[in-house]
């Protein structure tokens, strides 16, 4: 028999339970959904105890966060995950959906359709002061963003103006400036202009520096001149970049560029 054509069976026991799952398709499936699955159906058998079967039978699939699992539809054929690489996060999310957390700079610009390459390693924001769970396999960082995250697929997605803005405040987080061609510009256009206002004020003169420089270089000059408003009259020397390499100097935002690529 194909590796993908594996056969499940379904214990006529828990074959409501699963019956529900299918009409729900839930990713997630956490203790309580399937003690609540449980009681509807009227099946006499503990959540951990139907957990473990269904386990067994290849229904659901052990994930790293207690009480949750991967649901495996019968569609997929087989005890094979869908390959989310957000999977951990929305079992997090499922006991905790006011997580302070969101998807953010290189995978939110992906989740939000504005490039064209699949980040290698799901990156995720979080407040400061929380403490990351060792369930989640994924980079994070700590930024404070203030424009509400969007919800993309069920999950917290920084906007483009938080994108924008934690890019130019933290670029050594944001992974993919090479491919700035690719997703830079569409991120600009697609950003609320005074959400990224709303980012940028009160930031450092090095963070303004460097989202306007942004701004300039994808080609936004109303946003570009909004920032530069924004500058103090002495403006200090920034870097978009390592402050070993001086490639590219702005005398407009009095910056040295190492990251973007060339024109």
């Amino acid at each position: 028999m194909s590796a993908r054509t594996q056969t499940r069976s379904v214990p006529s026991r828990l074959a409501p339970v699963l019956e529900q799952l299918e009409l729900r398709q839930p990713s997630v499936v956490t203790r309580s959904l399937l003690a609540e699955l449980l009681t509807a159906s009227q099946t006499r058998l503990a959540p951990e105890v139907a957990a473990e079967r269904l386990v067994r039978l290849g229904w659901l699939l052990p994930l790293r966060k207690r009480d949750s699992w991967e649901f495996a539809p019968a569609a997929r054929a087989g005890r094979f995950g869908a390959g989310d690489p957000w999977i951990e996060l929305r079992a997090l999310l499922a006991h905790d959906p006011a997580a302070p957390v969101a998807v953010a700079f290189e995978s939110a610009v992906w989740e939000l359709g504005h490039s064209s390459h699949q980040p290698t390693r799901p990156v995720l924001a979080h407040r400061r002061g929380w403490r990351v769970p060792a369930a989640l396999h994924c980079r994070t960082v700590t930024f404070d963003w203030r424009v509400p995250s969007r919800t993309v697929r069920g999950l917290p997605v920084w906007t483009e103006a938080t994108v924008l803005v934690a890019a130019a405040e933290r670029p050594a987080a944001h992974g993919n400036w090479g491919n700035a061609d690719d997703w830079l510009a569409n991120t600009f256009r697609a950003a609320v202009r005074e959400d990224i206002l709303t980012e940028a004020r009160g930031r450092r003169p090095s963070t303004l520096a460097r989202l306007g420089y942004l701004a300039d270089w994808a080609g936004q000059d109303e946003i570009a001149g909004e920032i530069e408003a924004l500058l103090p009259a002495r403006l200090p020397v920034s870097f978009l970049g390592s402050r070993d390499r001086r490639d590219r100097w702005s005398r407009r935002w009095r910056l040295y560029d190492a990251l973007l690529p060339r024109r």
